[in-house]
């Protein structure tokens, strides 16, 4: 039945559990045979994929000796794996994504479609054949015998698996393997450098496989996978995006037409909604729709992660007792009233469970005292054997079996050979986190923040990286996603946050921040000044001051003083007076001739904000309709682009303007990349873009910059840029302008864009400073091209790089828009150059990004882009006051 569906090349028919069972317990003959029970494994509902819901990014590695960022993201976006093996040619590659994204579900929906392309083939005998194995199952065949090589132990599973089939290593030598090879981060391993030496291992299996092997490897982050890729065997990663807002309603109203658009009405603009980012959290959430209970929730788990898995766990116990599962009936696993109350779904609130039989207790017990068995610093999955898994539970004689066949049932645990494991990593650390709220046990997030209690230090960090390297993170406990869901169950979350504010503040600050963690007010207070010390705190490391920061951006900065205006809430920020007086503009160091000459101005009091905006900000400009508001868009020009009327012609125009000048130039990209002002790999795009066909080029652009309306920045649904306390960037002149209007409209006070003379006078004050804080470079104290951040950074984590007025991240961080059109020296405040309704003139931008020399740090540099265009390395920093 399923070959003949394969071959009417129709969807594969519903088959039953029973038959299901019967063709995988089937040993396979043929591989025919094998690729058959391949479909009807990964086809079944729970491994369910829609592609209109993937957006996949190749980002290939560059080598360790690139001076820009070593991972470069493609312009093409892909939605099905077997594009993307045919995009890279490199013999492996890896899929990258956090817990519950779905890398497991693309390795699965890749296998189902290499077997069903084989058997629709009229020959089959030369197409792809795929082995699908978990890493977590890498050990010794026997307890106490040393680790297998990586081509010895997965010649022993396919053996295991298909005995009946040719050799694996007569398969491979055949060149048309596949090897899927899921969560290379769950690799068992004692401590880190226990890992880096089978990671080792497997790097030099590539190196060993026959040609025409192909290996993907799914992994939760790139600081697990980078070592994989070699210089002469790069590893290119493909990046699973997360759903944008857009993605996200459409899901919803996809799956769920009569409730999907109120249900995207309750999550829109909240903070809950960064969790449904990914359809294993929104098909969780669907779920729920309509279970409605005594809690008043609604059934629909909106508050956060525990509620959503509480709500999936009283479901799955439903299901079993409406289906007469005898596990599952009053008595030996469930308690009476505990089995009434689950049918009868009341519920003293959003994460309670039945506790009283031993069912529940039992799966938490299990799951915390498998996250203790992991590595420290590791954050996964733990597989162990049948047998130890009743010696956890503590009743190998007893009702352990029943357990374990409860949980399976449940479908929380897996049975897969003699392994028992969690289904989901995402809910092991539930469970974990049950057992976890009741006990606390602090100390197992402990973590060193002082820059002299963590090995080796910063400093020894960045010199031991090479240009392309990102600044590693700080060492983790492993434990922190389990706290986080814990603080969310525990019956008193004040002491529980404030035990674990005491070893692991940033990680307190995480849990405060849940909508459902109820504390304080006091509590809280002291949490945000604590953080905010913290991300101050000269003494902290770096990556301490980053952890606080963003911590405090999430629980909110009191900087930012919250209000309500006649268009919704907005923040108001912290801000630094600047002295009237007259102010050197310009350099005559000699670097850039668009500096020259210094000469002085002067310049009337005002107030700049202490910060660039941030993302926290913007979003409540966001809320309140912000782009769909024409009265904020006040320049004809502004309201076309929000429209959605040339929105792409200014990025393309930059870039145009760019290969012209270089055509022009030829010797100007040596001299950029001998100033160092831009990077090796920047100067080597550049060559290629100067040297694109007219048509060529106009092709690409229109690739990278389509065109149509904008109600975002670019870069809002990136994690790596999206953060509350980071500033906001990839927006345009006129929507920072747009915020500006719309801000002294909530405010009834007059905010603007500083022009470059008032942004370069609050930068280096009368004296001339060369850097905001004096005259020397030092990595420590901005976020440049040589800190190794390679993206931005929570405001204000660089004290020492303040002015001597408190204005922060003047240099580094991202470039700033100001009011001023491109101009040549000396600066006079005229139509000419302040005039805001002027049409296709460049403006001005200051301070250095996080990609950026040193050079392009100082003060007194000169940047402009179209008012059109938008970066991931620009933003903008308000004037409040002045004309």
């Amino acid at each position: 039945m399923v070959r003949q569906a394969l071959d009417a090349s129709a969807p594969l028919p519903e088959l039953a559990d029973d038959q299901i069972q019967q063709i995988l317990r089937h040993s396979p003959r043929t591989l025919e045979e094998y690729r058959l029970a391949r479909i009807t494994e990964w086809s079944q509902a729970r491994y369910g994929l829609d592609k209109r819901f993937t957006k996949l990014t190749l980002l290939v590695d560059q080598g360790p000796d690139a001076q820009g960022a070593r991972w470069q993201a493609q312009q093409d976006s892909f939605d099905d794996l077997r594009d993307v093996l045919g995009k890279a040619q490199e013999p492996a590659l890896v899929l990258l994504g956090p817990p519950g994204c779905g890398k497991s579900t693309l390795l699965r929906r890749l296998e189902l479609d290499l077997a069903a392309d084989a058997l629709r083939a009229a020959d089959p005998e030369p197409a792809c054949l795929s082995f699908f194995v978990a890493l977590n199952r890498y050990r010794p065949a026997r307890p106490g015998e040393a680790m297998p090589a990586p081509r010895d132990w997965l010649a022993a599973e396919w053996a295991r698996r298909s005995p009946q089939l040719p050799a694996l290593v007569e398969l491979l030598q055949a060149g048309r393997v596949v090897l899927l090879l899921d969560a290379v981060n769950e690799l068992p391993h004692t401590d880190e450098a226990d890992y880096r030496e089978r990671i080792g291992w497997w790097r030099d299996f590539l190196g060993e496989l026959p040609a025409g092997t192909r290996t993907l490897f799914s992994c939760r982050s790139l600081d697990y996978s980078a070592s994989l890729s070699t210089p002469d065997a790069p590893v290119p990663h493909v990046r699973i995006e997360q759903l944008g807002d857009a993605q996200v309603e459409e899901f919803l109203t996809l799956y769920d037409p009569e409730r999907g658009t109120a249900l995207w009405q309750q999550l829109r603009g909240t903070p809950q909604l960064d969790l449904f980012r990914s359809p294993f959290y929104l098909r969780m959430l669907l779920a729920q729709v309509g279970e409605g209970d005594e809690c008043g929730n609604g059934g629909v788990a909106l508050s956060g992660k525990a509620a959503l898995f509480t709500g999936f766990v009283r479901q799955a116990l439903r299901r079993e007792i409406h289906a007469d599962n005898r596990l599952f009936r009053p008595g030996a696993l469930l308690e009476s009233r505990d089995h009434a109350r689950i049918i009868s779904r009341k519920w003293r609130n959003a994460t309670e469970l039945p506790v009283r039989g031993p069912l529940l207790p039992a799966l938490c017990q299990l799951a915390y005292q498998l996250q203790e068995r992991r590595a420290p610093g590791e954050a996964s999955r733990v597989r162990v054997l049948w047998d130890d898994a009743l010696d956890l539970l503590g009743d190998a004689q007893g009702a352990g079996p029943q357990l374990l066949h409860a949980g399976v049932a449940l479908q929380v645990l897996e049975e897969q050979f003699e392994d028992v494991f969690y289904v989901h990593q995402l809910l092991q650390e539930y469970f974990a986190a049950r057992a976890l709220a009741a006990t606390s046990h602090a100390e197992l997030a402990a973590s060193a923040w002082r820059a002299d209690e963590i090995s080796p230090t910063l400093e020894k960090t960045l010199a031991g990286l090479a240009d392309s390297d990102p600044l590693p993170e700080a060492r983790t406990t492993g434990w922190e996603e389990t706290f986080v869901l814990a603080a969310a169950m525990a019956p008193a979350p004040a002491n529980f946050v404030e035990a674990l504010a005491a070893v692991n503040l940033p990680l307190a600050g995480r849990c405060a921040a849940q909508p459902e963690v109820i504390l304080p007010e006091t509590l809280r207070g002291r949490l945000q000044q604590a953080l905010l010390a913290r991300s101050r705190d000269p003494s902290a490391d770096l990556r301490a001051r980053i952890a606080a920061a963003r911590a405090l951006g999430e629980l909110g900065d009191p900087r930012f003083t919250r209000c309500t205006g006649a268009h919704g809430d907005y923040l108001l920020p912290p801000l630094v007076d600047i002295a009237a007086g007259s102010y050197p503009i310009g350099s005559d160091e000699g670097l850039y001739e668009d500096e020259a000459p210094v000469h002085h101005v002067k310049i009337a009091a005002f107030a700049i904000g202490q910060f660039p905006v941030t993302n926290a900000e913007w979003r409540l400009f966001i809320a309140a309709g912000g782009y769909a508001d024409e009265r904020w868009w006040q320049s004809d020009v502004a309201k076309d682009w929000r429209r959605g009327d040339g929105t792409a012609e200014d990025p393309k125009q930059v870039f145009r303007e760019l290969s012209r000048f270089m055509r022009d130039n030829p010797t100007r990209v040596d001299k950029l990349h001998h100033d160092g002002v831009i990077t090796s790999e920047q100067a080597e795009r550049l060559e290629t873009i100067s040297q694109l066909p007219e048509d060529l080029l106009e092709g690409m652009l229109g690739l990278v910059f389509p065109a149509g309306s904008q109600t975002q920045p670019t870069n809002w649904n990136d994690p790596a840029y999206n953060d509350p306390a980071q500033p906001v960037v990839g927006v345009s002149w006129h929507e920072a302008r747009a915020y500006c209007v719309w801000l002294s409209a909530q405010t009834g006070q007059s905010w603007r864009l500083p022009s470059e003379v008032e942004w370069e006078a609050a930068a280096r004050g009368q004296g001339g400073r060369r850097y905001a804080w004096g005259e020397d470079f030092d990595t420590g104290r901005c976020n440049s091209f040589e800190t190794h951040i390679r993206g931005t950074t929570p405001v204000g984590v660089f004290p020492s790089g303040d002015t001597p007025e408190r204005a922060a991240d003047m240099c580094g961080n991202v470039c700033e828009w100001t009011s001023s059109a491109d101009h040549r020296y000396p600066y006079a405040a005229d139509t000419k150059r302040e005039d805001p309704e002027r049409k296709e003139v460049w403006r001005v931008l200051r301070g250095g990004s996080w990609n950026n020399y040193l050079n392009l740090a100082r003060c007194a540099y000169r940047s402009n882009s179209l008012p059109g265009a938008r970066d991931s390395g620009v933003g903008f920093r308000l004037v409040c006051g002045g004309p």
